[in-house]
């Protein structure tokens, strides 16, 4: 019976141990399995990790690349400005992620689309450059000719003022054949006399020259007789003519018609003052259309 007995017992501890090493044989290869699944998980988070560090370079590239659009161009337009703020914002989230392997598909996506935004804008920057460069080309030929033609035309316009120059100066009158003499008057004839005190008029007679190029019309001639002190004789009227934006005091004048016609013996007569002409050179000037067309003198003893 106690045999029995023990063989009852002997068979239940051998049914226990085989349970126990099942259950043991069980533990370990879920325990192998559980450390499996956590060395996967930790290389894949490891991995994630590096795509994320990868994602982040990517993007710091990316700005580098819109920041040198930027030094390129000048300041950014909005566009520029827009992509910039949506890098920055993207990597600001990178910089948050924790793991999520859908998330950083998205943020992947969101790369891409920028990169491929980035390459359309560089295009069009490109194309920008060139059209610059094309017109920085012709804008310079066009200065080297505006340099060109802006000589041609001072080169023209000194040559027309000189030519203006000529024009007035060969426009200009000439007095010619100039006789001045004190005369007394005998009779109906007039004789020369050249004693101050004897003198009656001062005689001033020339031709007045053939110019085609003068403009023909009404003219005064204007003459001043300047005495042996330096005064203009004057009879005292304010007799007055412009000359060179001023006006100077005349002694006699005469109205004329001038046809472009030679003028021969033209004579204007100055009455002597009431204490008679002064001795030494009194010179005559002979002025018209304000400009000075003769000169001569003579001396009264």
């Amino acid at each position: 019976m106690e045999e029995k007995e023990k063989a009852q017992s002997n068979r239940v501890f051998l049914i226990l141990a085989v349970i126990l090493l099942v259950l043991s044989g069980i533990l370990g290869w879920q325990l192998f399995e559980q450390k499996a699944a956590n060395d996967q998980l930790a290389s894949e988070k490891q991995q994630l990790t590096v795509e994320k560090n990868e994602l982040a370079t990517e993007l710091d590239e990316l700005l580098s690349k819109y920041n040198g659009l930027e030094e390129e161009n000048g300041q950014l337009s909005e566009e520029l400005e827009a992509q910039r703020q949506e890098i920055l914002a993207l990597k600001a989230d990178v910089e948050k992620y924790k793991g999520d392997a859908g998330k950083l598909a998205g943020y992947r996506s969101q790369l891409k689309a920028m990169n491929d935004k980035y390459a359309s804008m560089e295009a069009k920057f490109d194309s920008l450059a060139t059209v610059h460069t094309t017109l920085q080309g012709e804008y310079g030929n066009l200065e080297g000719e505006y340099t060109k033609q802006t000589g041609l035309n001072q080169e023209l316009t000194s040559e027309n003022m000189n030519l203006a120059n000529k024009v007035a100066m060969g426009s200009v009158l000439t007095a010619y054949k100039i006789t001045v003499e004190g005369v007394s008057v005998r009779g109906k004839k007039d004789k020369v006399n050249n004693k101050a005190n004897k003198i009656e008029k001062l005689r001033t007679c020339f031709t007045l020259s053939e110019n085609p190029i003068a403009k023909a019309g009404a003219k005064i001639i204007y003459v001043r007789i300047i005495g042996a002190d330096g005064k203009v004789l004057t009879k005292g009227r304010g007799e007055e003519f412009s000359f060179e934006g001023g006006s100077m005091t005349y002694s006699m004048s005469k109205d004329i018609q001038y046809a472009n016609k030679q003028i021969e013996d033209i004579c204007m007569y100055y009455p002597a003052p009431t204490e008679s002409f002064q001795e030494g050179k009194n010179t005559v000037e002979i002025y018209v259309d304000q400009t000075l067309i003769g000169t001569s003198s003579v001396d009264l003893r």
